[in-house]
């Protein structure tokens, strides 16, 4: 009840003491800052809200914001239609992930030793991480584009594309650079 009453006699002041003269309010003009990112023409690399990781897209490649278990979807824009990377961080190990991608594939599951023989790894601002092209022979609109950043604490970035092995291929160079763009936001 006091802390009301004191907020109540306190306003009207505050309110005079805004005016200049009787009926006259008092206006500041404030200089403008610089340029943000947001109204800079060259945009700055793309972080995600849920975890803090940085990356660079390629030319023409939007991120949405994340949702749901997804750090970020990013939209590639390729002849004819558009593919989506979903970029998440979760556990388990990399043969039992790249194995449950075979099995999306209808492929079937292969020794760990056989495994790391097929990734290809490169070096990001994180650390290693391990390029997974993943196409199903008999059916080559069967495809998977992935990447796994290994992380501290057990758990692993993902980046998973599905798409035909034909728009997989048109896009394999671009999406590795984006993966070696991966960096701490710290």
């Amino acid at each position: 009840m006091t802390r009301r009453f004191s907020l109540f006699l306190t306003l009207p002041l505050i309110l005079l003491c805004a005016c200049k003269e009787k009926g006259e309010v008092h206006h500041t003009r404030v200089k403008k800052s610089a340029p943000t990112h947001a109204t800079q023409k060259t945009a700055p690399p793309v972080t995600s809200a849920k975890a803090p990781y940085r990356w660079t897209l390629p030319e023409g490649w939007i991120a949405k914001p994340a949702s749901g278990m997804r750090l970020a979807t990013i939209v590639i824009p390729t002849p004819g239609t558009s593919l989506e990377a979903a970029i998440f961080e979760l556990g388990g190990n990399t043969s039992s992930n790249v194995n449950r991608w075979r099995q999306q594939l209808a492929l079937n599951p292969l020794p760990e030793n056989e495994i790391l023989g097929t990734l290809e790894e490169i070096n990001t601002g994180l650390g290693k991480a391990y390029i997974v092209p993943l196409t199903n022979p008999a059916s080559p609109d069967k495809a998977l584009l992935a990447a796994i950043i290994p992380r501290p604490g057990g758990t692993s970035i993902f980046i998973k594309i599905t798409a035909t092995s034909a728009e997989l291929k048109t896009i394999a160079d671009p999406f590795r650079q984006f993966v070696k763009s991966f960096s701490s936001h710290e």
